[in-house]
């Protein structure tokens, strides 16, 4: 029981930060995303692990600065940069690259997302 709560937890998670992403791509009423197996074991607890370090406002921040060039706040970047890390945001933007349903252009996100990764960088204090 404590595995499929757990699994549960994990689904949960990661299908919150798909439909953040989701809502942004697409207009239409009824949208339907099958989340492929897992690349390697252990891979959608590391994505949950890396989701769980960021807030759900600053998560749904870096997604739109990411997908529709929204201006990102310094709290935020100081969450990708500082709580995130580099290795979780480039793992999570390839999962979300992983999901045909999603459509995006590869090239563009993986352009858009080191674009959001160095713009945090420079706005990260370097002490706090």
């Amino acid at each position: 029981m404590a595995k499929l709560n757990h699994n549960l937890s994990m689904a949960i998670a990661l299908l919150s930060s798909i439909l953040i992403a989701a809502s942004m791509v697409t207009s239409e009423e009824e949208f339907m995303i099958t989340i492929p197996p897992e690349p390697e074991p252990g891979f959608y607890k590391t994505m949950e692990e890396c989701i769980e370090k960021m807030s759900r406002e600053c998560g749904e921040n870096i997604v739109k600065a990411v997908l529709e060039d929204e201006d990102i706040s310094e709290q935020c970047c100081v969450e990708l940069v500082r709580g995130m890390g580099k290795i979780c945001h480039d793992d999570l933007l390839q999962f979300y690259v992983s999901l045909p349903q999603l459509g995006f252009n590869v090239t563009h996100l993986n352009i858009r997302g080191h674009h959001v990764w160095n713009i945090c960088i420079s706005k990260t204090p370097s002490k706090m």
